[in-house]
């Protein structure tokens, strides 16, 4: 009997040391996936800024709102000739990169109306929530007296991974 005891002593101490090590391979295996998991989100985070940049050069964005832009136009032509702008023109000021309410102030100041607001996904270095990212017509343009400019405002992406318990991107993160 104190044989067979000895022997399953033996047996535990060899199967502890196995599943020590086996830990130990799997928190190594995890601090990989980590630096991996680390890694792959600041790639998808350059990639979506690079996205968001190639739509606003290809003019996607702009195209789907042109008929919302025209729809609106006629009914701000006439809240123009009711203000009781003259017909002049005036250059349009450059606002991108200000705050959507400096960027507004500043259009009212040189006499035009605000149109459309917009707002799109950015992840690019140096550009804040809330900042205007795109104008029309652009800066320095001359358009008439109370002509509208429409922004478009920097938010929070819809590109950004999901760091989230049950993403398929973090499955075994520590959060």
């Amino acid at each position: 009997m104190k044989a067979q005891l000895e022997q399953r002593l033996i047996e535990l101490r060899d199967e502890y040391e196995s599943g020590q090590k086996f830990l130990r391979d799997i928190e190594i295996k995890l601090a990989e996936l980590e630096n991996r998991k680390k890694n792959l989100t600041e790639t998808l985070l350059r990639i979506s800024g690079a996205i968001e940049l190639l739509e606003e050069v290809l003019g996607e964005e702009s195209k789907s709102s042109t008929p919302e832009v025209l729809d609106k136009q006629e009914v701000l032509d006439k809240q123009v000739q009711d203000a009781g702008f003259e017909k002049e023109d005036v250059e349009v000021p450059f606002v991108i990169r200000l705050p959507v309410e400096q960027a507004v102030k500043k259009l009212e100041e040189a006499g035009l109306l605000v149109g459309n607001i917009g707002e799109k996904s950015v992840f690019v270095g140096g550009v804040r929530f809330g900042d205007v990212i795109q104008q029309e017509p652009k800066g320095g343009t001359c358009v008439e007296r109370g002509s509208t400019v429409d922004l478009v405002v920097a938010k929070k992406g819809n590109f950004k991974p999901d760091l989230s318990q049950n993403s398929l991107l973090c499955p075994y993160s520590k959060h």
